[in-house]
């Protein structure tokens, strides 16, 4: 595969995957429009990737203020009910022990 950008011409082995992404024309996906009026970039490009995933945050004002006070209380608190964890670790424990639920607390066997 070749590439052209900003003068730089370059040839990437057949295994190179790209991933991109892109936001909604006005930030907001209009489920009335197709995906490429939403996202309005042009069939050529478009055209170059061999699969498309879409992904919606669907708007839920009751639980995205949950999510926000949640995110904001872990940088509020003097000593965040994390402190001193591993985060990473512990999620990946609770995951293991049954899954993740909003809220819950994590605790390192």
């Amino acid at each position: 595969m070749s590439i052209a950008k900003a003068g730089i011409i370059t040839t990437l082995n057949a295994r190179t995957s790209i991933l991109a992404a892109a936001n909604p024309v006005g930030s907001k996906y209009n489920i009335n429009w197709p995906i490429t009026r939403n996202i309005d970039l042009p069939p050529t490009l478009i055209s170059r990737f061999d699969l498309l995933y879409l992904v919606l945050d669907k708007i839920d004002e009751t639980s995205d203020r949950r999510l926000a006070e949640h995110l904001v209380s872990l940088y509020i608190e003097d000593t965040p009910v994390t402190a001193g964890q591993d985060i990473l670790v512990s999620a990946l424990l609770a995951l293991l022990h049954g899954g993740l639920r909003y809220g819950s607390t994590f605790k390192v066997y």
